[in-house]
């Protein structure tokens, strides 16, 4: 099947990273004779609007031989999928990305190369669409509805992202391919000061609430933050979306609640409860940082419904 590939090209991502490494990828792809378009991003939520024209102006038919390539971080191609599916389409058009921004969790997700050359690879002899889960959510205070292909967090993780985001260290760590510690760093600063919050968890038939949440996560699969297995056990295959909530508890059982997580224990602790279901809502009643796919939310109050979907994305990672 022979493939045109539409590049949405997000330079900034990774702070400049993607930039510096375009030409590399080019090069490659002109080495191999592939028929593909490329437009740069010009300022944020651009990916959005190219991806939404992108399925305006591609005909809705089975045989669209049209991938959708974002090349920048999670972020990048959060905008353009979501850009997509603002449009109406009998067809999906199948998503991929080369992962070089700041976390690329995705890529970890999904068992991708977080080595460009070998993504680029994985995506230039797939031979057909492959479905993962994709997450879907309905926020009906400000009315919003969105898409998020990792995590939508709330507390601890989306104040963590909020810092980072501001960190001018962010931008030396990714220069030089260390993003993931941003993450790190800012987490030292936003732990203690963190305050735990009112949260309502409503799944199937059971209600729980929590008075001192702390962190709330619901994922799409194992990692956030550039490689933490915040939930171990989720996959992209399952059908179900994984809620992880971590109450507050005193300063230093956080700290051995830190070293559980880095060990992939944390699920075992009685502050960390783990949910597994199509369908989740949350009600949050506090202003709180929020986060999908590591963009930034702001401050806000949550009510909350998550559901599972699924997308085809041209992405082989048996290659």
């Amino acid at each position: 099947m022979s493939v045109n590939y539409n590049i949405i090209l997000n330079e900034h991502a990774g702070s400049g990273r993607s930039g510096q490494i375009w030409p590399q990828i080019k090069a490659e792809l002109d080495a191999q004779h592939v028929a593909y378009s490329v437009i740069s991003t010009d300022y944020p939520n651009h990916a959005m609007l190219l991806g939404e024209q992108l399925a305006k102006k591609t005909p809705d038919t089975a045989n669209a031989n049209t991938v959708a390539l974002a090349i920048g971080g999670d972020g990048t191609l959060h905008e353009v999928l979501s850009g997509i599916k603002k449009v109406v389409r009998r067809y999906p058009i199948p998503v991929a990305y080369v992962p070089v921004g700041s976390g690329d969790d995705l890529a970890r997700g999904i068992q991708m190369s977080l080595d460009w050359k070998k993504a680029l690879t994985q995506i230039l002899q797939c031979q057909r669409p492959h479905l993962y889960n994709i997450g879907t959510y309905d926020e009906t205070i400000k009315h919003q509805r969105g898409i998020f292909t990792n995590n939508f967090g709330i507390g601890l993780d989306a104040a963590i992202i909020t810092k980072a985001n501001q960190s001018k260290t962010k931008v030396w760590l990714n220069q030089h391919h260390m993003g993931s510690l941003s993450y790190l760093a800012s987490a030292i600063g936003v732990l203690y000061n963190q305050g735990g919050f009112n949260l309502m968890v409503h799944v199937n038939q059971q209600r729980d609430i929590y008075q001192k949440a702390l962190l709330v996560t619901t994922t799409n699969h194992p990692y956030f933050g550039g490689g933490v297995q915040i939930a171990p056990p989720a996959t992209m295959l399952d059908d179900q979306l994984h809620l992880v909530v971590i109450e507050k508890p005193n300063f230093f059982k956080l700290l051995w609640l830190v070293f559980l997580l880095a060990t992939h224990k944390h699920l075992k602790s009685r502050f960390v409860h783990y949910y597994s279901a199509k369908k989740i809502h949350l009600i949050v009643n506090s202003i709180e940082f929020g986060q999908v796919d590591g963009e930034e939310l702001g401050g806000r109050y949550y009510d909350l419904y998550m559901n599972v979907d699924q997308y085809p994305f041209w992405i082989d990672t048996s290659v």
